[in-house]
Formats: C-alpha cells, structure tokens, sequence
C-alpha cells in the first residue's frame, strides 16, 4: 500500500512527489522497529508539460495523482477525424471535400464527440482549466460538423427555397460558423504560448483551416463557372495544406504523451514555453 503527496514549489518551478511505501511487519530493524523509507522525485515544469499541456502544477490536494491522465485520449479522439478530414481537404486519393466528409461521420459521433468531451470532463475533474476547454469545445464542434452532414437529418432541405445547399442563406450560416471557430482557434492559441511550440503550432494549423474554409464557404453562392468552382478548390486545399501543420504537430504530441504514459524515455523535446513567454515571477522569500 503506498500513499502519495504531491506538492508545488513556485519559487524554482519544479514539482515534488513524495512516495512513502509501508513495508510489512516482517521487515524490522534491530530494536523491532519497522522500516520505512521515503523517495524523492523531482518532476520539471517540461515534464509536467509533457503530462498535461498546462504551464503549471496541479492544485494541491487534486485528484491528478489517484486518477489517469484523460490528456492521451483528449489527443488522440481530435486526431483520428482531424487527420482524416485535413487528408479529404487536401483531395488526396480522389477525396471530394465535403462530400467525402459524410464518410467519417462515425468518426465525429464517435471519436470526437463522445471520447473528447469525456476526457473534457476528466480534465474538469483534474482542475485542467485549458484541456477541459480545448476538448470539449472542439469534441462539441465535431458532433456539431457530424449532425450538421449527416443525411439523416438533410439539413439543406429547410434552405431548398433559398437556393439549398449552393445558396447564400445556407453557405452564410457555414462561413459564420468557421469564422467562429477561427477566433475560438486564435484565442485557445493565444493560451498555447504558455505551453508548448507543438500545441502552438497546432493551433495555428487550426486558425488557418478555419479562415479558409469560410473564405470557400462564402465564395459558394457567387460561383457561376468552372473557374469559381476551381478557386474554392483551391481554397480548401489551402485549409488542408495549413491543417496538416497541425496534424504534425499533434501526433508528435502523441509520440511524447504515449512515451511518458509508459514510462519510455523519449529524447523527443516538448519545446516547453512556460518559462520563455511571460515566464512567472518568482516569489521573494523572506
């Protein structure tokens, strides 16, 4: 049975984790006393980083210590629909954006919906301001992108007055919508630079796919030719081109959560920002 304590020091920046074994009855030293003994770990701010995408330590007493890290899963449901939806973008192998998208609809139900905002919650739980947000934003985006395409529901027929599916009055209300999610995307990214060069870059990769594709979402009702038609083409495999900074970016993330997870050394570096961009002040001691 061991009990583990957990405290931050904000003067140096490092985290402390204390683990206290009770060994049995049966192992005394020379007076019948029984032994213990207490180990020491250190743990760096870029290693903490590695664990949670957070600048700093958990608040004392959470429950980070009992609990697995929902981080892992968080990542890895945003990236199996993300990295399908940047390579459809990008029109590899005969993909039709969007038409294509439809096909990984179980995908967003699924992967990105449920698993993100479940592992949402768990940061939640953790006191993990910035995952708890970043997951179930994005988790709730993918149901929202999943029900919006899906023929199921055939949202384009309540538009079919308006032109439908090529009309302005549907097209606007999808530009606007990524205009949206560009500034959520800007502001999350604002907040990565106080966390890692990788998740930055992700976030950037996101702001831009975003911006993209409304530019093609409100170029949709002015097409009259092919030129037109080509240009949101092109547009969107900008998106894509831009999109896959991020998915780089995001499965190298996976690499260094999956190795710390297992306790695999990594000599990948997590490019830590938390002591470079606004580093915090250290608190004088009397």
């Amino acid at each position: 049975m061991t009990e583990k304590t957990e405290d931050y020091e904000a003067g140096n920046g490092m985290h402390h984790h204390e683990s206290m074994p009770r060994l049995n009855a049966t192992h005394t030293n020379a007076e019948g006393a029984p032994l213990s003994r207490q180990v020491t770990v250190t743990m760096s701010n870029e290693q903490y980083e590695r664990l949670f995408f957070q600048p700093s330590a958990p608040r004392k007493g959470d429950l980070a210590k009992r609990f697995a890290n929902p981080t892992l899963l968080g990542l890895i449901c945003f990236l199996i629909p993300y990295t399908s939806t940047v390579l459809i973008l990008c029109q590899f192998q005969g993909a039709v954006p969007p038409t294509s998208l439809i096909g990984i609809g179980a995908d967003y139900y699924f992967l990105g919906t449920i698993g993100m905002n479940i592992a949402g919650i768990a940061e939640f739980i953790l006191g993990n301001t910035l995952p708890f947000a970043v997951f179930v934003i994005y988790g709730s985006h993918w149901g929202s992108l999943a029900y919006n395409q899906d023929p199921i529901h055939n949202v384009t027929a309540a538009f079919e007055e308006y032109g439908g599916a090529n009309g302005a009055a549907y097209n606007s209300s999808q530009g606007f919508h990524n205009i949206t999610m560009c500034m959520v995307s800007f502001m999350i990214m604002i907040g990565t630079l106080r966390t890692n060069l990788p998740l930055t870059a992700l976030f950037f990769g996101l702001v831009m796919l975003f911006a993209f594709i409304a530019a093609a979402d409100l170029r949709i009702p002015s097409a009259t030719g092919p030129e037109d038609l080509e240009y949101i083409e092109k547009l969107l495999q900008v998106a894509g081109g831009f999109g896959f900074i991020g998915l780089v970016a995001g499965w190298y993330l996976v690499i260094i959560e999956v190795c710390e997870a297992v306790a695999i050394p990594c000599p990948l570096p997590i490019f830590d920002l938390s002591t470079k961009v606004f580093p915090p002040k250290d608190k004088k001691t009397n």
